[in-house]
Order: C-alpha cells, then structure tokens, then sequence
C-alpha cells in the first residue's frame, strides 16, 4: 500500500484528529484513509501547543494506520516512520540539504518549522488498534499570526505556490513507502535514518532543561524515544518530551 485509500474531504473542522476519532465511532475507516480539511480552526500541536493554518492555503489532514504489527512499547519507530515520510516528501519540492526533523516529530527548513505532527494512538490490550496521524504542512501560507516562534511555509522558501493535491499525495506515498519499511520491522535502517537527519544531530547547541541551560550534541534516541544529548564532559542523558528543549 502507497497510495491513498479514502479520501474524506471536509470544509472545516475543529481538528482533523476529533474528527476521526468521531467518524471512527460510528463506522470502520480502512488503513491509509485521509481526513483533510480546508479550515482546521482548533487544530493541536503536541502538548498544549496550537497550530496556525490560514484556510485553504496550506494541509491540515489526518492520515489513519492499523499498525497491529508493532508492540505498543516499539511506538516510537511508527514517530520516526511519519517524521521520516514528511521529510522525504519536502525534499521533492524544496532543497534536501537544509530539512531536518526535530525532535520528535517537526520537519524544519533550517531554522524554521514547516511541519508538525501529532500521533494519537489506540492501544487494546496489549496490542495497537489504530494509529491517526495529524499532520500540518506550511505550503502557501505568506503570513503566519500567531505567537509561535519561526515558522515557514513552502512559498516563503521558493517563492512560488504549490497545488495541495499534489503535495498531499506526494507525503501520502512518502509516508506509506516508509510505513511498508516499518512493516518489514526493519527497525535499524528507521533508526538510523532518523538519527541522522535529526535537526542539529553532532553538533554543538544550546539547550534548556529544568530552568539549566547547557551545552550538548544530539548523539541519539533510545528505544523509546528519549533525545539522547553529551555534555562537553562526556556525559550523555537521556530526555523525555518536554524535559528539554533547543535554544533557538
């Protein structure tokens, strides 16, 4: 599977992952359905963070997968799988050398974001029931509002606009020919692709946790899914989401 298999197309809604997940409540979306909309009015970053989209300028979609595969503790290779599709996607269409993925799940274009996704997953047991993926792309959005600090969209680096349909269907197959990776549980070539085109991975940043600011080199992510950052004394700690974050 690397195409597409329903495509549900709505005006607007408050977040394109509620919908789902009240569209699953009444009915079964198979795997690879996408839920888009032209005006995402609520739509969530990860925590408490929002994301701006101008309607009808930029993708606000949801992407579903059963990944009844993946034991729910190996969840962080499904982050990695998406993060990765999206990044290959963006390097079709704007220069590959300057795309990197934020930890743990931004797609920036040096310095700036241009993409963001949430994953929700459902979990039965033991077992993973469904993922849904949220995914904001930046595309011909001029002007961005709100109070977040640098983001960028497609045209802003290009100067020209791109047709939705296209870039959508480009992260689609993207997404999907990773996913088929993470089918075949080829787990170190996903790890080591993501490591490697993690945003400031083997250099010297500045980084934040618990009111301390330090100096560090990403050198990795455990299995699940702690940023892995050595200090200049060699020490090397691990961080969950929210524990740390970059000195922009």
């Amino acid at each position: 599977m690397n195409k597409i298999t329903q495509l549900i197309r709505l005006k607007e809604t408050d977040s394109t992952n509620r919908e789902v997940f009240r569209l699953l409540q009444t009915q079964t979306l198979p795997e690879g359905t996408i839920l888009i909309t032209e005006n995402q009015f609520a739509g969530r970053g990860q925590g408490q963070s929002s994301w701006e989209s101008e309607p009808g300028k930029n993708l606000t979609f949801s992407l579903i997968l059963r990944p009844v595969f993946l034991p729910p503790a190996e969840q962080f290779y499904l982050n990695q799988t998406i993060a990765l599709g999206i990044k290959d996607c963006l390097e079709k269409f704007l220069p590959s050398d300057t795309i990197s993925i934020k930890w743990p799940n931004d797609i920036y274009f040096a310095n700036g974001k241009i993409a963001g996704i949430l994953i929700e997953n459902r979990i039965l047991g033991s077992q993973f029931d469904l993922s849904v993926a949220g995914i904001g792309i930046n595309v011909n959005q001029l002007t961005f509002l709100s109070n977040a600090p640098n983001p960028v969209s497609m045209i802003n680096i290009s100067g020209k606009s791109f047709i939705l349909d296209h870039v959508l269907e480009t992260c689609a197959e993207n997404i999907l020919s990773w996913y088929q990776v993470l089918k075949n549980q080829e787990f170190p070539k996903i790890k080591l692709a993501y490591i490697t085109n993690l945003y400031g991975f083997g250099k010297w940043l500045g980084f934040k946790s618990s009111e301390k600011l330090f100096q560090g080199m990403i050198s990795g992510v455990d299995d699940y899914g702690r940023l892995q950052i050595k200090e200049p004394n060699g020490h090397t700690h691990s961080f969950d989401f929210k524990e740390v974050s970059f000195m922009l």
